[in-house]
């Protein structure tokens, strides 16, 4: 069971969970030295930030379930290392982080919004405070965003590391097939760069408001309670007639001034649309107090030229964003067009030349393919020395072989003419015993020098056929009179049956006869000797089939299930041809001709221990794709 992909799901929800907490502690702490706010309405903003909170975090978790439902089977098959993950799916785990990314950016952006609703704003906060606060946690959660993603990318990249290396490689296959991906670099590195410079920005900005605000309502505080001290206190003579007077001409300087007879002390309160409310205690006790009110929710004119400059340099970053952003999309384009070249014939050759990518990263990243285009071209350059090697030694093992055949075949032609010369003499019986096992002997010589040659002329594409019709019951039996005559009297057995009706196929008859001889005879040397009808060969068509096949079949002895499939190779397995005395030339021969015929041949373990060859040949032929199959040289593995 792998950990990594098997709790990715609860990874990639405590970074999430970790993030926003360490966001909202970041908000709860910098906001009161940042924004100035006074402790009732920091006292109502944190617990609105922890509402905040709250519901970003359920929603992030919500999320992440939601979007992990479609990869879980993918999550679960490579927990437990199976290769069932499909390239999509590999896909869409990729795309897991930035989905999650744009979901916290999207609740983010509605919290910010939601929150300055007067049912949800806090009560003692103003709108144009509440408005500094949901910018400043807006700025907070953006700047977390770039971290945030950065920490997912990584969970989801170290599980992406274990999926199969093929799946991998159809998914980039899927990655190349859409075009809109490759301008994702140039939007990431616009955004890498324009981010920070913006959320400075707005940082500086707010801090500067806040300032300047706070500056701006001690400046007003002050001014007020100087007029309405100055303008509504005991007048001189104690005529109080310029009162009136005096309220407009404050009311024109934006501060409303009244006179309530029960204020008796000095009291501020604040309106839900920025108003500051100021009782101040008069000089008479009869005149109860002035009243002033004024608007602390102006931005100050400075406030306007920050702005101005807040925007020039995101304007700024993000032109310079977008230039970084072309030029690395190009160095990305220049190094995938190397990786695709490397192993092309220009590096075989040598010929090509790299050229520089102008970020450090990636030029690292070409000069590492340089690097390995050399491996490849020393590879290269012992594989194909390795390929001529080798088709030389084929084409010497096959003049090799067809030469000592030829050689040989002279020779034994002669001592099988004179055995059957010395035949027509007067013999005691022990000497006829002695000569019939001459010529036996003899024979199966004859036929694994005709064997060797056989197989010389199928690697050269020099194979002679003539396909034409022909009976296979004709075909079949002769193949078992010629094995019978090949075995010794006293070994084992062979039989024949052919299914009646069986119609004629289009073949060469004396190559499939050779072929079956070859099955048969290996056949025997598989089988225990002494054993009643051992051998036995059956042509038949199976109901509703295309081909016919000729079964092979031995009783007792066999094969091991771990040797079946190297019976058909040649040369190649020394431990069975020290057990049976042949290192399968006579299969592999016997193989050859029949898929030259278009057909197959299998074998494969009968109950109690034996073996059975199957021939498959097609009932519908072409000779010319037989003559053409005959003249193809093999491809050398």
């Amino acid at each position: 069971m792998n950990s990594l992909a098997a709790k990715l799901v609860v990874r990639l929800m405590a970074i999430q969970l970790g993030v926003h907490a360490v966001t909202i502690g970041l908000v709860i702490a910098f906001a009161p030295r940042l924004l100035l706010l006074e402790q009732p309405v920091l006292d109502d903003s944190v617990a609105t930030v922890g509402v905040w909170a709250g519901v970003q975090a359920v929603a992030s978790t919500l999320a992440t379930i939601l979007l992990a439902r479609r990869v879980r089977p993918a999550l679960l098959s490579l927990a437990t290392g199976s290769s069932s993950v499909t390239a999509p799916e590999v896909l869409t785990i990729y795309d897991l982080p930035a989905r999650l990314v744009a979901v916290h950016v999207v609740v983010t952006l509605l919290l910010s919004g939601v929150v300055l609703l007067p049912p949800l704003r806090p009560p003692v906060s103003d709108l144009y405070t509440q408005v500094a606060m949901s910018l400043l946690a807006l700025t907070m959660s953006s700047a977390a965003m770039l971290p945030l993603y950065v920490m997912l990318r990584g969970s989801v990249t170290r599980v992406l590391e274990i999926v199969p290396f093929g799946v991998a490689r159809e998914a980039c296959a899927l990655v190349e097939e859409l075009p809109e991906r490759r301008s994702r670099v140039r939007g990431r590195l616009l955004a890498a760069v324009t981010a920070p410079v913006a959320f400075v920005a707005l940082g500086a900005l707010l801090l500067v408001y806040a300032h300047a605000r706070a500056q701006m309502a001690t400046a007003r505080f002050e001014e007020g309670v100087m007029l309405a001290r100055a303008s509504l206190g005991v007048p001189a003579g104690g005529d109080d007639r310029g009162r009136k007077e005096a309220i407009d001409a404050a009311a024109a300087h934006g501060f409303k001034m009244s006179i309530d007879p029960q204020v008796t002390a000095m009291a501020t309160t604040r309106g839900a649309a920025g108003e500051v409310r100021v009782s101040i205690p008069l000089d008479r006790p009869e005149d109860g107090g002035a009243v002033v009110t004024f608007d602390s929710a102006q931005l100050p004119a400075v406030t306007f030229t920050y702005a101005l400059l807040a925007l020039v340099a995101t304007a700024l970053a993000g032109i310079l964003g977008a230039r970084l952003g072309g030029l690395f999309n190009r160095d990305v384009a220049f190094a995938i067009r190397e990786v695709r070249m490397t192993g092309a014939a220009d590096v075989v050759r040598g010929t090509r030349t790299l050229g520089r990518a102008r970020f450090g990263s990636v030029d690292a990243l070409v000069q590492a393919i340089g690097d390995l285009g050399g491996v490849f071209r020393e590879f290269a350059g012992a594989q194909q020395s390795a390929i001529v090697s080798k088709e030389a030694t084929e084409r010497m093992r096959g003049l090799f072989l067809a030469s000592m055949s030829h050689d040989l075949r002279g020779p034994l032609n002669a001592i099988l003419g004179f055995a059957e010369l010395v035949r027509r003499s007067p013999l005691s019986d022990a000497q006829y015993e002695s000569l019939q096992i001459v010529e036996q002997r003899g024979r199966e010589l004859l036929v694994l020098i005709q064997t060797i040659l056989d197989s010389a002329r199928v690697e050269a594409g020099e194979l002679d056929v003539a396909p034409d019709l022909a009976s296979v019951g004709d075909v079949v039996m002769s193949a078992v009179l010629d094995a019978r005559d090949l075995v010794p009297p006293e070994g084992v057995k062979v039989t024949g049956e052919v299914q009646p009706g069986l119609p004629r196929l289009l073949i060469d008859g004396t190559r499939i006869a050779q072929a079956i001889t070859n099955v048969i005879m290996s056949s025997v040397r598989f089988t225990q000797e002494g054993q009643e009808g051992a051998i036995a060969v059956r042509a038949s068509l199976p109901p509703h089939g295309d081909r016919l096949c000729v079964e092979v079949e031995s009783a007792g002895g066999g094969l091991p299930p771990e040797e079946r499939e190297k019976v058909f190779e040649a040369f190649k397995n020394v431990e069975l041809a020290r057990r049976h005395g042949s290192l399968g030339l006579g299969l592999s021969l016997a193989k050859s001709i029949v898929e030259i015929h278009g057909g197959t041949i299998d074998v494969e373990i009968v109950e109690g221990g034996g073996t059975r060859f199957r021939v498959w040949l097609p009932m519908h032929n072409d000779p010319t794709s037989i003559r053409v199959r005959a003249t193809s040289r093999p491809t050398l593995a």
